[in-house]
């Protein structure tokens, strides 16, 4: 279907073209299937765990699943050379996505980098992408914060939790904003929570205490629950190097 011009006869039969048949339909039901895969969250003043006790009892009951989305966006953030590296390889190995690339090195308006970042680019080029996007970074993040506050599709969210990362900016109280503000999906909220413990702050600590309980509560097959962890032992790490340093000084 996606091969289909949008002023081709549509493939259902009815003699209309595509654009004026199924293709608002496939979109429409894209969209739908996101929905239900990543559920639309309430809103954050109806979620409340009480007071924050994150201790080492919590981490011990609590271990981060074996296999979970979040877990892998979290190494990928501690780890970008090593996905420097594998990107470099399998571009060396495979031949796709050369047209997109082309178009992303000859691309240098913010805009049109996050339209690319927003149409589900190909996983080969993710690298090159964030880099390219990088280089305008005082422009490119408030755009992606904007795109965020809109439920948007997985890659983009993990494209942009990668970015904002990378930038060094500290986008703290904005994430903030867009979680407690927005109706955003559970997989939005999941990946933000764990950007979120890169950044210190007792509203951050309460924020993830809460959506980690909530996730568990109402998500117990699901993975969600791993974004707020580690979000909260990032930021237990952060402490712990902060005591250290007093004790050193």
């Amino acid at each position: 279907m996606a091969k289909i011009g949008r002023n081709a006869p549509c493939p259902c039969g009815s003699g209309k073209k595509y654009k004026k048949c199924c293709l608002g339909k496939l979109t429409s039901k894209k969209k739908d299937e996101n929905r239900m895969r990543h559920p639309l969250l309430p809103t954050y003043d109806h979620i409340d765990y009480d007071v924050p006790v994150p201790d080492e009892g919590f981490f011990k009951n609590n271990p981060v699943h074996e296999i979970s989305a979040p877990r892998l966006i979290y190494s990928l953030l501690l780890t970008p050379g090593v996905s420097n590296l594998v990107s470099q390889i399998t571009n060396d190995l495979l031949d796709r996505g050369k047209d997109e690339a082309s178009l992303i090195e000859n691309t240098d308006n913010a805009n049109a980098l996050i339209e690319i970042m927003k149409n589900e680019p190909d996983s080969l080029n993710h690298n090159r992408l964030m880099t390219k996007i990088l280089e305008f970074k005082d422009e490119s993040i408030p755009l992606i914060i904007e795109e965020l506050k809109r439920p948007p599709n997985s890659g983009f969210v993990e494209l942009a939790i990668q970015i904002i990362h990378s930038s060094e900016i500290d986008c703290s109280n904005e994430i903030i904003k867009i979680i407690k503000e927005n109706l955003i999906g559970a997989y939005t909220a999941s990946l933000l929570c764990m950007l979120l413990g890169f950044y210190e702050g007792k509203e951050a600590e309460k924020l993830l205490w809460d959506y980690f309980h909530y996730f568990k509560e109402h998500f117990e097959d699901e993975t969600y629950s791993d974004g707020p962890l580690l979000g909260l032992s990032e930021l237990r790490e952060k402490r712990k190097e902060r005591l250290l340093e007093v004790e050193k000084g």
